[in-house]
């Protein structure tokens, strides 16, 4: 987190780390700054920020320090909430320091001002960008193992079970379609079926981010629901198009520097999409959209130790809302060796996030709350890997294990900056949050197996997870039901 001054004495202050490389010197003249205007409070000049233990710390008290002399330098209120937890923080400086005026120290210890400076920080923020992500994928998932049905050959209505959640390919799908003979709508066959066909999917998934100096770590569990329709233009092209509900929850691990909260999105969106195939070759296309409500909640924990003192316990609150559009293409190739099929795929994935301004309700009484500016993500990532099912045959029907390895690779990885204001800061100084880079390069691997009973019913079992993504760990474990009407 850093402070610009909106009325252009300086530009950027806070160094490298969680927000943008700065002139050191720069900063530590405009610090000095301030502490020369406001001999009251700073009178031996303590630099908050320099009891920070990370640099998101250092950066968090630079930015009070700097927001606190604003409002002396624009004659502000002193009962300002905002000014008296500012204030408090730097006297809680000076007392360490063993100088300055300490008339309102929160009698705190070092690790604990520490602490007290990253529950002010706006690293929470960062969650919304995965977030987001988590909705893309949740969405895009089912409509992909429907792709992987149409081309094996199904038609009508089918139910399935829980699907996966997290890896956008469902190899328990392909097993079924491609490698237990149910290819009535292949290419050359002069009875495609019924032209109209139908689908249900739940799914759900979990996972978990490790925090790290720029974004507080989290856990989440995914819920979607989609009913969708499509029709055979002939044996080889099917058009469709799907509507789903969603819900995603996430809970910030509570540690000595986060007191708690998280994010919640719902919401709902609407997916067109196609297939083609011609003989072992096939295409597929999606474009997606969709609208989310979040809940934001970001849980503010000041300890005070002083005899009658009051902590601060509060928990600011925000409403924003999203747009997001994705787009995805895919194609592969189906090889077949008697029982065995296997054969290589790709996929191209964009994605657009819009997320509008806000502003935080909640904080009022020490002055914390934020307004957080609106914010565009972007994502483009390829896969390209092999995935391969094995027909065993039994008298109760077929047996289907199956794999699929992809190498997945993220060309728009660059760290986003989100921008926020104190709602009662006079002079609107701005605080950037930094996010962490994504990865570059990870796999995704699925294992599983699928049943086709006779008389149509199909089940499966899948675990799936992604391998190489640091500070992400995704273990999903699936069981299912499907059938046809």
């Amino acid at each position: 987190m850093q402070i610009t001054m909106n009325d252009q004495e300086q530009n950027q202050l806070a160094p490298g780390g969680f927000c943008h490389p700065v002139n050191e010197q720069h900063k530590g003249f405009l610090l000095a700054l301030v502490l020369l205007m406001s001999p009251q409070i700073w009178a031996a000049q303590t630099n908050l920020g320099s009891f920070g233990q990370t640099q998101l710390q250092r950066d968090t008290g630079d930015a009070v320090q700097i927001t606190c002399g604003g409002f002396i330098a624009a004659e502000a209120d002193p009962n300002t909430p905002l000014f008296v937890t500012c204030g408090a923080m730097v006297h809680t400086a000076n007392d360490l320091a063993g100088s300055g005026n300490a008339t309102n120290s929160l009698g705190l210890s070092e690790d604990e001002l520490a602490a007290s400076l990253q529950e002010i920080a706006t690293e929470e923020f960062a969650a919304t960008e995965s977030m987001a992500n988590e909705i893309s994928n949740s969405r895009m998932t089912p409509v992909m193992s429907r792709l992987l049905e149409l081309r094996g050959g199904a038609t009508g209505f089918s139910m399935l079970g829980l699907q996966p959640g997290y890896i956008a390919e469902s190899l328990a799908a392909n097993g079924w379609a491609t490698s237990s003979g149910m290819r009535g709508g292949g290419a050359g066959d002069d009875n495609p079926g019924n032209a109209l066909g139908g689908f249900i999917n739940g799914s759900y998934g979990t996972g978990d981010r490790d925090s790290t100096n720029r974004a507080d770590g989290f856990e989440f569990d995914s819920y979607d629901l989609m009913v969708g329709f499509d029709y055979r233009l002939g044996s080889d092209l099917v058009l469709g198009a799907a509507l789903n509900y969603y819900d995603v929850d996430s809970d910030f691990d509570k540690s000595a520097t986060v007191s708690g909260g998280g994010i919640d999105a719902d919401g709902w969106g609407l997916s067109v999409y196609a297939t083609w195939y011609q003989d072992n070759f096939y295409f597929d296309a999606i474009a997606s959209v969709a609208q989310s409500d979040y809940d934001v909640q970001r849980a503010i924990f000041i300890p005070n130790n002083n005899a009658g003192g009051s902590a601060i316990t509060e928990t600011a609150k925000g409403s924003p809302e999203s747009d997001d559009y994705t787009f995805s293409i895919g194609g592969g190739y189906n090889i077949n060796r008697g029982a065995l099929d296997y054969g290589p795929y790709f996929r191209a994935s964009y994605s657009n996030v819009n997320m509008d301004t806000y502003q935080e309700k909640g904080a009022e009484t020490s002055g914390l709350n934020l307004r957080v500016n609106g914010e565009e993500w972007e994502s483009l990532t390829t896969v390209v890997g092999a995935q391969f099912s094995y027909a065993m045959s039994h008298d109760f029907g077929v047996l289907l294990p199956n794999a699929r390895i992809g190498w997945v690779h993220q060309f728009e990885n660059d760290a986003v900056e989100m921008t926020a204001v104190y709602v009662d800061d006079p002079r609107n100084n701005t605080l950037r949050a930094t996010t962490d880079e994504a990865d570059e390069d990870y796999a995704e691997l699925s294992l599983g197996f699928s049943a086709v009973f006779k008389g149509g019913m199909q089940g499966f079992f899948n675990y799936e997870t992604i391998l190489g993504f640091d500070d992400l760990t995704s273990h999903l474990f699936t069981v299912g039901l499907r059938s046809e009407f």
